[in-house]
């Protein structure tokens, strides 16, 4: 081969060389991005890294949460293999059982998690490893939304930090997975952004997509989503009609209609039933539109997470006090860098507009729909008030008359999207400041983004988190194993809805972690939206009301003693199995019930009911019919 005709070779090969580098670059950065939040999640939830197939993370005062989540998953995969409706279910408040349409089942988190179920066997491990993956795909996510409007990747990386780790979220980690479940947010609304760019109906369609995600995951998450979508299609109309380009503002609402088409088809059966549930006026939708805002000190108050303040991990304080509730529904810190950078961008607002207006204003909405009807300064001030006329009006007295938007009882839940517009605000400041830095401060500016990520780290430091560890007898194995369709009876007996109770509100939430274990229906049960019908008929059946309250000090009623009676209702609610709870799967007593109420149940269960125990452990007993066995 002549040196004239290898040089183009040469040449060419040369020149392709940097091109497949950035090409490998373009796509190794998502590997290292995902590598990078996994990283950091393992960091803030120290120490669940070191037992992550035996423990959850919890409230302390109040773990009944976690284990109604840890049910939803077992229940998705249970009822998806199962053919069976998964927004309904039998094995739960037997015989009656219950529509979940207006509980947050987080449908599509449990779709996720199959599997994981499948593959490990243990939903413990399962769950871990979905709160690893919802991390990851949210600082993912809001990275990939970021760097597209400032193209820069560590500023995009800083934001993606801000909304997956904020401190409002990682709160929510102890037992609302719900409202953890950020990850689909940046996506939607990245999808929408392309769309709006580009056009293609590729990208409205997965913005539907991501639409209805949310939608199955959390209904509250997806009418905030449709109130940001609306004020996206409004700014974006108002642009095209003072531009006179008409092309673009046919083309957004052609875009529109295929979003909306989209979400309808995916998300109808499901918004079918939550219609029809709210219709039947038998889903009592509780208030508290007030005590559940937010105030302004909230936003910069750092979370009890952190630093000395009382950890809602550690005790705290009471938590039915809301006045003390820095804990769960109080915690909306925004962290101070993250404000100043939002505060950066603004200095480029005449430069590019349409970069930062869009997200200034959907920060300023939510952050002030989620102070609610009123404007508080701070907790003490909003509860000394309550109930005495505020002069201070919201918006959100307004937003609160519109139909399917309003009527929600924590306004408080709005900031997340507040976050995300935040977060998108932080990175536009911080590639400002880093733009800022040229000629021979070039230098400085990577520099600039690793401190403020170190400072955002700093101000959302979270570990350590409290950790429950999940007791699993190999009783429930054997029962799990038994074929034919039977129930079994948690003691002391109960339903417990988010808002009130029948019977013993502690054994009804043991219900939902021990029926994980055995898979068999149970009277009681934890849902956090229940029909009143019938809600309370276990407590007009004779021996089952008895049993829901052995701490009473009533004495057992004739038909409680009729030996006949009690028998039928055993025999005609299929009751096989009688669970007498002594601790709760984390070790912690269960509440009003000690050694004298344990004998109370089991001279009942003996005498009465004809039951002897098959199993006695620390921290429970597994009584059945002695003349089965």
């Amino acid at each position: 081969m002549s040196t004239e005709s290898s040089a183009p070779t040469v040449t060419a090969a040369v020149s392709s060389g940097p091109g497949r580098v950035r090409r490998w670059a373009r796509w190794a950065r998502w590997p290292a991005l995902s590598l990078f939040f996994a990283t950091a999640t393992i960091v803030q939830t120290w120490p669940l890294a070191k037992h992550p197939d035996n423990s959850i993370t919890t409230w302390s005062f109040f773990p009944f949460d976690g284990w109604q989540f840890l049910w939803n998953l077992w229940w998705v995969k249970y009822s998806v293999l199962s053919l069976e409706n998964p927004f309904h279910t039998e094995h739960l408040l037997y015989p009656q059982g219950s529509d979940l349409y207006l509980h947050p089942l987080t449908f599509v988190n449990g779709v996720m998690s199959i599997p994981l179920q499948l593959a490990t066997g243990n939903l413990i491990l399962t769950w871990n490893l979905l709160v690893l993956l919802c991390f990851v795909l949210a600082g993912v996510g809001t990275y990939a939304l970021a760097y597209r409007i400032t193209r820069n990747h560590l500023a995009a990386l800083v934001a993606g930090f801000i909304f997956a780790f904020t401190p409002f979220t990682m709160m929510r980690l102890g037992g609302h997975w719900n409202i953890f479940a950020t990850w689909p947010i940046p996506f939607f609304l990245l999808f929408l952004i392309r769309f709006k760019d580009s056009g293609r109906v590729l990208d409205a369609v997965l913005t539907g997509v991501f639409l209805a995600i949310l939608t199955l995951n959390w209904l509250e998450f997806a009418t905030d989503a449709a109130l940001i979508m609306g004020l996206f299609f409004l700014y974006w109309s108002i642009v095209y009609l003072w531009k006179r380009q008409r092309d673009h503002l046919t083309r957004l609402v052609r875009g529109g209609a295929v979003i909306t088409f989209v979400w309808l088809t995916l998300s109808a059966p499901y918004l079918l039933g939550v219609l029809d549930n709210i219709r039947s006026g038998d889903y009592f939708q509780p208030g508290g539109d007030e005590s559940f805002s937010a105030d302004l000190l909230a936003y910069v108050t750092p979370s009890p997470l952190w630093g000395p303040g009382d950890s809602p991990n550690g005790g705290g304080p009471n938590p039915l006090h809301q006045a003390a509730l820095k804990t769960i529904e109080g915690t909306a810190y925004l962290g101070i860098l993250p404000l100043l950078l939002g505060a950066v961008a603004l200095f480029t607002v005449r430069q590019n507009p349409h970069r930062v207006l869009p997200w200034l204003i959907g920060f300023l909405i939510f952050a002030i729909l989620a102070l609610g009807p009123h404007l508080w300064i701070d907790e003490k001030t909003k509860f000394s008030l309550l109930g005495v006329s505020f002069s201070v009006p919201l918006p959100y007295q307004l937003y609160d008359q519109l139909p399917l938007l309003g009527n929600r009882r924590v306004p408080e839940r709005m900031i997340v999207f507040g976050i995300m517009a935040l977060s998108v605000l932080a990175a536009i400041g911080l590639d400002l400041l880093m733009r800022l830095c040229r000629g021979r401060l070039r230098l400085v500016a990577p520099v600039l983004a690793v401190l403020a990520l170190a400072v955002v780290w700093l101000e959302y430091w979270n570990p350590p988190i409290y950790l429950e560890r999940m007791s699993s007898p190999a009783v429930f194995d054997e029962i799990r194993g038994e074929e034919g369709n039977f129930v079994v009876l948690d003691l002391p007996l109960g339903r417990r809805t988010g808002w009130t109770f029948a019977g013993d509100a502690t054994g009804a939430a043991l219900v939902m972690y021990y029926q994980t274990l055995h898979e068999k229906a149970s009277i009681g049960g934890y849902l956090s939206r229940v029909s009143d019908e019938q809600f309370t008929w276990f407590l007009q059946q004779p021996g089952l009301r008895y049993l829901s309250c052995p701490a009473c000090p009533e004495p057992p009623t004739e038909d409680d003693l009729n030996k006949q009676a009690v028998h039928a209702v055993f025999k005609d609610n299929k009751i096989k199995y009688v669970v007498v709870h002594r601790l709760g799967p984390g070790g912690n007593p269960v509440a009003y019930v000690g050694e004298r109420e344990i004998q109370i149940m089991d001279r009942y269960l003996r005498d009465v009911v004809g039951f002897e125990p098959t199993y006695v452990g620390a921290d429970l007993t597994v009584y059945s019919d002695a003349q089965s066995r």
